[in-house]
């Protein structure tokens, strides 16, 4: 009789813990703000102090606010982490809908590596698991590197877990340069991967470098000033335009913000596929 494999939880302590450290300064903030106005109401401040009552009341508010998001926060994440079932992954991370894959459907993961992780801020995620047709985020990035590594190792006894040789994040064109999608761009020994990079989390084509009928460099794309260089892959008779710029959006409390970035150079890219 076979023992039952126990499901293994990664909680995201990282983030946690970073949210703990805002509560407790909000929380000081707060309770100083509370001080100085109680001061302020029973004239016990100086005279020339009498404007710090003002000022409690703004800083109070601002506190109070930013203890109740972390408040919110701390208890999203209490439900929050990794799931390593013996049939499944599971992730449930703060502000996306749940993911899930079996391994039965998935091929392998990657962790695209510490120096990745440095250079994005974990701003773009870290590790992923890939299917056929979509993949899940496991959002290392907000476990220690201690439970990283844990983590990849429990992927690892039922999966292979690759680092691409190279990669970057994208945007995906069709033949007449529109936007299909903002992507992750892989380079493995044999193969390259090409993926969407948030919405519906799609796979585009992994395809064997051998079977690509052709990679060649394309004309450069403008986005107002700022020059993207592009190559195009042809696979399986269809064609995919690479531009090697992104578009990081910021979401703030009155709208969102984006900005352009260059992301690589074709040359470098169009002589790393051809190498077969």
């Amino acid at each position: 009789m076979s023992t039952p494999v126990a499901t293994m939880r990664y909680p995201f302590a990282l983030h946690t813990r970073r949210i703990t450290r805002f509560m407790v300064v909000s929380a000081l903030l707060l309770a100083i703000a509370v001080l100085l106005v109680l001061l302020s109401v029973v004239r016990a401040l100086p005279a020339s102090l009498e404007g710090l009552g003002i000022l409690a009341y703004i800083l109070g508010f601002v506190a109070l606010a930013v203890l109740l998001l972390m408040l919110i926060l701390s208890n999203e994440y209490r439900r929050s982490g990794i799931w390593i079932d013996a049939d499944r992954v599971r992730v449930q991370f703060p502000g996306e809908k749940a993911q899930e894959m079996a391994w039965s459907d998935a091929r392998f993961a990657v962790n695209e590596g510490e120096d990745y992780l440095r250079i994005s801020k974990g701003k773009e995620g870290l590790g992923h698991v890939f299917g056929d047709t979509c993949y899940v985020r496991l959002h290392l990035e907000g476990l220690y590197p201690g439970q990283r590594e844990q983590a990849e190792a429990a992927i690892a006894e039922h999966m292979e877990v690759r680092q691409p040789k190279h990669f970057t994040l994208m945007t995906l064109l069709n033949n007449k340069g529109e936007t299909v999608a903002r992507g992750r761009l892989y380079l493995f020994e044999h193969e390259v991967l090409c993926a969407e990079n948030r919405g519906e989390k799609r796979v585009f084509f992994y395809a064997p470098l051998r079977k690509l009928t052709s990679v060649k460099q394309r004309d450069s794309f403008y986005v107002g000033k700022l020059e993207c260089e592009s190559f195009s892959i042809r696979y399986k008779d269809k064609d995919y335009v690479i531009m090697l710029g992104y578009e990081t959006t910021i979401a703030g409390n009155i709208g969102s913000s984006s900005h352009w970035s260059v992301t690589g150079y074709a040359q470098e890219w169009v002589e790393a596929l051809s190498s077969k």
